[in-house]
């Protein structure tokens, strides 16, 4: 218990200063809200009147304790460009955003640990070699290329989905989850081969140590040896390497979904940065922030599950 709440107090700070600084940096940056609302034919009197109904005539350390106020509260104001509160917007393209990294995360897990078992068990052998030319072929194209790659592949050549198909998940679920695999395929392509390597070489590392010799020596199976003493040791190296892959993931899908024309965080967010929308661009990138920290937090306590040494250091 004192681990975890040590570990809760880190992330209240973290996201404080996470906030803190996006606040900040947008603060900065040059433009006037109110401006654009109204458009460049709007009179003083106009957008003074409209700052005025912002709040954005007070200090800004004023503004940042209003925003953050609303902010735990789900409030992150409205949006510049089209007057709907931010946190309407972001839950309408959140869940295919969700959808689609947990889809891509589900992917990455399913195939990486039997591969990354596989190439382990038996290193320097054929199958190793072909596992390990193909983690280096996937693991060096960016998502959006595999996602053109795979959607010339699969769309054009096999007709096995329909490129730039969106179903909405309230019309038809399965429909849903169908248009999101092969964006989620793409997504997860690389980090497969990603979590592939590190797997293989983490488990090739305890595999050396005088633990496993010693199991060996009382009798125990290869697998008995694999499951109950290298896996829970090889597994603490490769979840820091999975909460960045999920961090990535979660987050990192927004380029994908405009090759795939779906309506998610990454569309909303490109057009939050093309009007100049401020309340928008805050209110997305402290999701994506948050986001990474909470999976850091997450991942936190697993450590302390796998490794009970973790909760003692």
């Amino acid at each position: 218990m004192k681990y975890t709440l040590k570990k809760a107090v880190q992330l209240i700070i973290t996201l404080f200063l996470v906030s803190l600084i996006t606040f900040a940096a947008f603060s900065v940056i040059p433009g006037d809200p109110a401006r654009v609302m109204l458009g460049v034919n709007a009179t003083q009197a106009q957008v003074a009147l409209l700052r005025t109904e912002l709040g954005l005539d007070h200090s800004l350390v004023y503004q940042y304790f209003h925003w953050l106020g609303g902010a735990l509260t789900g409030n992150f104001g409205n949006s510049v460009s089209s007057g709907d509160p931010v946190s309407f917007l972001i839950g309408q393209r959140l869940p295919v955003t969700l959808a689609l990294g947990l889809l891509a995360l589900l992917i990455t897990l399913v195939f990486s640990f039997p591969l990354g078992l596989v190439s382990a068990q038996h290193p320097g052998k054929t199958l190793d070699h072909i596992v390990s030319v193909i983690s280096h072929a996937f693991a060096s194209l960016p998502p959006f290329v595999l996602g053109l790659l795979l959607t010339f592949l699969l769309g054009f050549t096999f007709h096995l989905f329909v490129a730039g198909n969106y179903v909405p998940y309230q019309t038809n679920f399965f429909g849903f989850v169908g248009c999101l695999f092969v964006p989620a395929l793409a997504i997860a392509l690389p980090k497969i081969a990603m979590t592939v390597k590190f797997l293989r070489s983490s488990i090739l590392v305890e595999k050396e140590k005088e633990y496993v010799r010693t199991a060996q020596s009382h009798g125990l199976t290869e697998k008995d040896v694999m499951v109950r003493h290298i896996l829970p040791n090889a597994l603490i190296p490769v979840l820091t390497m999975l909460a960045i892959i999920t961090s990535d993931i979660l987050g990192g899908s927004l380029i994908v979904e405009q090759t795939f024309n779906l309506p998610g965080l990454g569309r909303l967010l490109l057009q939050a940065i093309s009007s100049r929308d401020f309340p928008l661009l805050e209110g997305i990138v402290l999701y994506l922030a948050a986001l990474v920290v909470l999976v850091n937090f997450f991942m936190d306590i697993v450590y302390s599950r796998v490794d009970p040494r973790i909760r003692l250091q």
